[in-house]
């Protein structure tokens, strides 16, 4: 109507300083269809609050930073509250004899009793001998290296009240290996042992010598726990600063010292300390092992790694060109795949057991990776047989998804730069767990330093044991709400991870929206960083409150956990059940929530509106298209696994190859498996921009369709691939045929400044002249 009106006036002249974009007329302009120019800012009051709850974990921060000191878990620290490898400073409120010493020159923490692998440094033990009151506490000391031997009594030796152990003690301190306690050859009854021990002349007659006063049994505790010196000593070595004992030298001292100390007790302490540390101390030469391989092999796995890269980009790319032949191509060869495959691992396998079972000496190493090869061949069968499944029955639902590949396709290719935003994301969600680790050290060690004063109890009795029996140790007290500001942090860092996940979905949706509700695309221009600037200027809000809800349901969903493995050996089973269901279900809401909010941000990115009005909005198109977004997220996402799954599959087969035949990689599955978790969480990184497109595009699809009918003046915006997809296709293609036509004949019209008007409605009649 308003280029026919400019047509019989014989108007056509340049029109003041207002542009009118091409194929939308004036009226177009004002209905509401299309992103929002002029936008508002949504849900301010939720942004506030993320801002106060930042505030408020900055000012714990504060308060960690000021009384914690993460260097004691990294370095350990003694039973006096010296942390060591550093020079330490003596708290005010510490009267303890050894607190704030200089340790520089002792960078390893040592244990008096081995079955205390705790990271606290005082842990309480009850006295067999003692009534239940009596308690002693478990003495740990910084030393200059870890024990390189074993020094215990020798099972044939009977009477124990000799002076071997003082002995053997003295001779380490003479060669800089002090096991006692800080200055106890120093001081007059040290040095009283001392000069007794040198007029041993051997390790023969220290077993025999019993002088009061100068036996071990005076100077170790009666449970070997807090000195002055310990019951025994076992071979070590250093894991992250810490002395841990070598288990078949642990079993042999302890079948020494007579003590009950079972496999059974050997098996819970191994727990312990694995539990600590995060690693199986028992399969320690498995583990050396593996990472030597891995160090060995670092050029094959840089090599994976950037094939993964490579590989995935290609694929980005080839889709984006030619969609329709690219996901056929990807359903066949992830068919074939799915075939090939298991075919191949399990003849690798035959294989493999084949040349071992010919051979008369197995290695470990070489059973280990015949056992490996074997698991992935299962692994991989099972995860084929469910794939291949999937590809023959969803094989005709793929319609619709080549038709929204092939549009996200187009805007992937014309703003290239938006594949590079995950990365930018996984920088900042990086930087931001960093952050929070960093602080959640301080708050770990953020206790206060108190005196822990008690006597100690020993089998032998004279003026020396006397002067040792008390004792004042260190021990850092949690404070009263130390749970709670745990709980605070914790909940910072789910609401911090996924604000910022919210903003990239956000982000990428806006520059799609940007394409779709374009009619010329050549007039786009910058449409990612418009989308960030949309984002930051308008709608932090809007991410705050959908970040903020994912959030409290992942941490509830963790104090449950936390419930459920504090009370594991008490419940009942109908209990485990229950919990075990109720955490099911949070986690089904965890990802219907997530579904939702993905798709209120898409609506808010080209709307403009606030969280729940988008939530509303987007729920009622979502339920209208009920069969299409089962497609969509069921091939789409089906989709993209495979070619995830493509990624993995050929960069896992390339490492196989360059390092099967390696003779200096014995576990050549570690380095492969660290490389195919790269590949995958790079698969991942660029298809999520794919993912989030497409349903960018489908909330669009669905919206235009909603609002327009394609007759003229509410013309679709959609492309022709996407038109054949409405049911009133074909008129709107004529439609849109016709429009063309006489935009193409008024603009020759406006270049010779008269027009027959007939003429030009006789070759494009409007709408209303083709229904009379």
């Amino acid at each position: 109507a308003w280029y026919q009106r400019r047509v019989r006036d014989n108007k056509f002249k340049k029109m003041g300083t207002k542009k009118v974009k091409p194929f939308q007329s004036a009226e177009e302009d004002k209905k509401d269809v299309g992103p929002l120019k002029d936008r508002g800012c949504t849900d301010i009051i939720c942004i506030i609050i993320f801002i106060i709850f930042l505030g408020g974990m900055a000012v714990i921060a504060y308060f960690a930073f000021t009384l914690g000191d993460p260097w004691r878990i990294v370095n350990g620290y003694d039973s006096f509250g010296n942390t060591c490898g550093v020079n330490n400073v003596k708290p005010e409120n510490v009267t303890a004899t050894h607190a704030g010493k200089d340790m520089t020159d002792r960078p390893y923490l040592m244990y008096f009793d081995v079955s205390v692998m705790l990271p606290d440094s005082v842990n309480t033990i009850i006295n067999a001998g003692e009534s239940m009151d009596a308690k002693e506490f478990s003495m740990m000391l910084c030393v200059n290296k870890c024990p390189e031997k074993t020094i215990t009594i020798p099972k044939e030796v009977i009477p124990l009240d000799n002076a071997y152990r003082m002995y053997q003690y003295w001779n380490s301190y003479k060669v800089g290996e002090d096991y006692c306690e800080y200055g106890f050859w120093d001081t007059t009854y040290g040095a009283e042992v001392g000069k007794a021990m040198d007029a041993i002349t051997s390790e023969a007659v220290s077993l025999t010598e019993s002088v009061e006063g100068q036996r071990h049994k005076d100077f170790i505790t009666s449970t070997g726990a807090s000195g002055p010196c310990p019951e025994f000593v076992v071979q070590s070595s250093s894991v992250m600063n810490r002395c841990i004992p070598f288990f078949e030298s642990l079993k042999e001292a302890a079948t020494n010292q007579g003590k009950e100390m079972t496999d059974s007790t050997i098996e819970a302490l191994e727990a312990k300390i694995n539990a600590l540390l995060g690693t199986d101390v028992s399969a320690s030469e498995v583990m050396q092992s593996a990472m030597a391989d891995v160090m060995n092999s670092y050029r094959e796995i840089a090599v994976m790694c950037a094939s993964s890269l490579i590989i995935s980009f290609i694929i980005i790319l080839l889709l984006g060109w030619i969609a329709q032949i690219m996901i056929y191509a990807i359903a066949i060869l992830g068919a074939l795949a799915c075939i090939a495959g298991p075919a191949y691992f399990w003849y690798v396998w035959y294989e493999a057991k084949k040349e071992l079972d010919e051979q008369p000496v197995k290695l470990q190493s070489q059973v280990d990776n015949v056992e490996t090869l074997m698991i992935y061949a299962i692994i991989i069968t099972v995860i084929c047989v469910v794939v291949l499944l999937l590809i023959i029955f969803l094989r005709s639902r793929v319609g619709l998804m080549v038709t929204l590949f092939k549009e996200a396709g187009f805007m992937v290719m014309r703003m290239i730069v938006i594949l590079f935003t995950p990365i930018v994301l996984a920088l900042f969600i990086l930087a931001w767990a960093a952050l929070w680790s960093f602080v959640s050290g301080y708050i770990y060690t953020a206790g206060t330093a108190t005196d822990l004063t008690f006597n100690r109890v020993y089998e032998g009795a004279g003026d020396a044991v006397d002067a040792y029996k008390g004792i004042t140790m260190v021990y850092y007290k949690d404070h009263e709400y130390v749970m709670w500001v745990w709980l605070y942090h914790l909940f910072g860092l789910y609401w911090g991870t996924e604000f910022f996940l919210a903003c990239h979905e956000m982000a990428i949706a806006g520059a799609f929206c940007q394409f779709y509700w374009t009619r010329d695309k050549r007039k786009v221009h910058f449409p990612v960083v418009r989308g960030i600037w949309w984002v930051f200027r308008y709608h932090l809000g809007t991410v705050a409150f959908g970040s903020c809800i994912i959030a409290i349901i992942q941490l509830i969903r963790t104090i449950l956990a936390y419930i459920q493995n504090k009370t594991k050996d008490s419940q009942s089973e109908i209990v485990k059940y229950l919990l075990m269901c109720l955490q099911c279900c949070l986690w089904c809401f965890e990802k219907v929530m997530k579904f939702i909010n993905r798709n209120a941000y898409i609506y808010t990115a080209f709307k403009g509106s606030n969280f729940c009005t988008s939530c509303k909005k987007v729920f009622g198109l979502l339920m209208s298209n009920l069969v299409r977004v089962g497609v969509i997220n069921c091939v789409g996402s089906f989709i993209l696994f495979i070619g995830k799954f493509l990624v993995v599959i050929v960069t896992g087969m390339l490492g196989y190859f360059m390092l099967n035949n390696d003779d200096q990689i014995e576990y050549w599955a570690v380095p492969v498996l660290i490389a195919a978790i790269f590949s995958f969480a790079v698969a991942h990184t660029f298809f999520s921009v794919y993912e989030i497109g497409i349903d960018t595009i489908f909330i669009c699809f669905a919206e235009d369709e909603t609002k327009n009918d394609g007759t003229p003046g509410r013309e679709y915006y959609m492309s022709k691939n996407l038109m054949q997809w409405v049911d009133n296709s074909s008129e709107a293609l004529k439609n849109l045929k016709r429009k063309k036509g006489q935009q193409r004949a008024q603009a020759k019209a406006g270049k010779s400044g008269d027009v027959d008007t007939t003429k030009t409605e006789q070759m494009y009649p409007s709408l209303e002249m083709s229904e009379k």
